[in-house]
């Protein structure tokens, strides 16, 4: 899936430039219940500030307790190493950044340099759940050996028992282990469901 499918655009997102007051900053995020928020001016993304942000600035800076948050910046306080993603690149980059560069968003910014959006954990974690269907049919879970042709003989096993299969996904695909795990969910009444079960045990699968 492409970036651009999951991404909030620029236009719908809550921003700063970096000329505002963290003042300002903090003032959004709480109105809006946000914990960070991208900062950008017009086309161009500079990076991105958050309330943990500020109050560190805050209580490292203003020792005397005397200065004001209207006193600075956005781009006194704001993290600048924010990564950003074009938006016809695959969505797993996206998700790789956001498990392992401690941020709230990733930046989409296009191939010209313009800022389109973000990309948030809530919307990987929403394209997460639709990919399991959950909330979908019901769920068959198979322990099947890594050997060629196991899926498509499943696949066969449930469409042959009049089975629509919703959604399909093998577990931990990359595991040097010798069997996979086969999560399924399928359309089906509870007899026909029963039936897929049952076929799927005798054909040599373990079902979960």
């Amino acid at each position: 899936m492409f970036v651009n499918n999951l991404m909030l655009p620029k236009e719908k997102l809550i921003t700063v430039t970096p000329k505002d007051t963290i003042q300002k900053a903090l003032d959004l995020m709480e109105k809006n219940n946000f914990l960070s928020i991208p900062v950008c001016d017009g086309d161009k993304f500079y990076g991105s500030i958050s309330k943990e942000m500020i109050y560190t600035f805050y209580y490292e800076k203003c020792l005397d307790k005397k200065c004001l948050l209207e006193d600075f910046q956005v781009e006194k306080v704001m993290r600048i190493d924010v990564p950003s993603i074009e938006p016809l690149q695959q969505i797993e980059k996206a998700a790789h950044f956001l498990e392992t560069k401690n941020i709230s968003f990733v930046a989409v910014v296009d191939q010209y340099g313009d800022f389109k959006g973000i990309v948030t954990h809530h919307a990987i974690f929403h394209q997460f759940t639709e990919l399991f269907g959950l909330n979908q049919g019901k769920r068959l879970a198979v322990i099947a050996y890594d050997i060629p042709g196991q899926i498509s003989r499943l696949s066969k096993i449930i469409t042959e028992n009049n089975g629509d299969i919703i959604s399909f996904v093998v577990v931990d695909p990359k595991s040097l282990t010798e069997v996979k795990e086969v999560v399924v969910r399928i359309k089906a009444s509870d007899e026909v469901f029963n039936k897929i079960q049952q076929q799927v045990k005798e054909n040599g699968f373990k079902v979960q």
